[in-house]
């Protein structure tokens, strides 16, 4: 996926909450944009979780964002 949508669903006004989804389709969720850190060379994602965990996403493997049962591919 592009970071541009990435960026444009986390600068979203009102921010809608979302889920990231991986080809194993594995969902990492985003709550809030302050969960998500993007590194300086765009090439990689920190989305961190309420518990203090956080996964490490290459936005070219994301399949889709997926919107309260909507998706963006």
């Amino acid at each position: 996926m592009r970071i541009e949508a990435i960026d444009e669903a986390l600068q979203a006004e009102p921010f809608v909450p979302f889920r990231i989804v991986l080809p194993s389709d594995r969902q990492v969720p985003v709550p809030h944009p302050d969960f998500v850190s993007v590194a300086p060379n765009r090439k990689w994602l920190l989305v961190w979780n309420k518990r203090g965990g956080w996964s490490m996403v290459e936005p070219a493997l994301i399949v889709e964002l997926a919107f309260n049962g909507s998706h963006r591919r």
